[in-house]
């Protein structure tokens, strides 16, 4: 039997913990058409609010949003990997996250080879209104607040320093996003407590020459781990023309539900289950 979660109805207002998918586009392809959005994920968790990954139309996303989110809201920004396709509205959400204020405002998590140098991602003017800056490190659990603290796992991709993400909370549920990467061992070990796991699934099948995971590789992933839900998101031209819905049905086990994601799904991450809105 399939894990349970709940599917709710038509929300009016957001859950308490969530995700919102701002973009599921992979591929530079799919971000240019803009085909699918690519404005990374929204996250409420605990008492940190903010976006991974914010790439092209991030802003633009929020704004959009239905139920409604704010930039003025955000106080946590964090970057897996400096390339453009995560990283261009960096600047402009930090502006809202330190607007209005008179003192130094907000955090930011990203590698260090996107701060500081010739070609940051973080501009030194928001470098400086930032109130914390936390760089990655394989293994480093980095604390966003007094309930919430993330671990970064070391990832393979394209000559960046790239990291995935396992986000702990107080009370609330594990959960983990594995970025833009080659699949890597230690995966099924590092990763084997979340109850929910995002995968940038770019590739309908591998491809020896690009750091992306692909379909089979995620089912080897389910071999081993064994989360309530996996989300697949960022993906490429090609896994769109063969039905990401469909993909997700075969990949589905006894023990994890597997779901394509969409542009503006929102996941709930509260105390008691997982829960599931399409509003796509």
């Amino acid at each position: 039997m399939n894990p349970t979660f709940e599917r709710t109805p038509k929300i009016t207002g957001n859950p308490d913990n969530f995700i919102r998918f701002l973009g599921t586009a992979g591929t530079r392809f799919i971000m240019l058409s803009q085909k699918r959005a690519s404005g990374g994920i929204w996250f409420s968790y605990g008492k940190s609010r903010g976006v991974i990954d914010p790439g092209p139309g991030s802003l633009v996303q929020i704004n959009q949003a239905s139920p409604p989110l704010s930039p003025l809201d955000i106080n946590t920004l964090i970057l897996t990997h400096r390339h453009i396709d995560h990283s261009s509205d960096m600047n402009v959400l930090c502006e809202g996250m330190t607007l209005r204020s008179h003192s130094k405002k907000g955090q930011v998590l990203l590698p260090g080879d996107a701060v500081g140098g010739r070609d940051a991602v973080l501009l030194d003017y928001f470098a400086k209104k930032v109130d914390r800056i936390h760089l990655h490190e394989d293994g480093r659990k980095t604390a966003l607040s007094d309930d919430v603290a993330i671990e970064s796992i070391w990832h393979k991709h394209h000559g960046v320093e790239c990291f995935g993400l396992i986000f702990r909370g107080d009370g609330l549920p594990t959960w983990g996003l594995i970025s833009d990467t080659r699949a890597l061992p230690h995966f099924a070990e590092r990763y084997k407590q979340c109850k929910m796991l995002i995968v940038n699934t770019t590739l309908p099948y591998p491809w020896g020459k690009l750091d992306h995971i692909s379909v089979p590789e995620v089912e080897s992933l389910l071999q081993t781990l064994h989360p309530e839900l996996l989300f697949l998101t960022h993906m490429g031209r090609q896994l769109l023309e063969q039905d990401p819905k469909q993909i997700a049905e075969k990949l589905t086990t006894k023990e994890t539900r597997v779901i394509a994601g969409e542009d503006g799904m929102i996941v709930g991450l509260e105390r008691s289950a997982l829960s599931l809105e399409l509003t796509a």
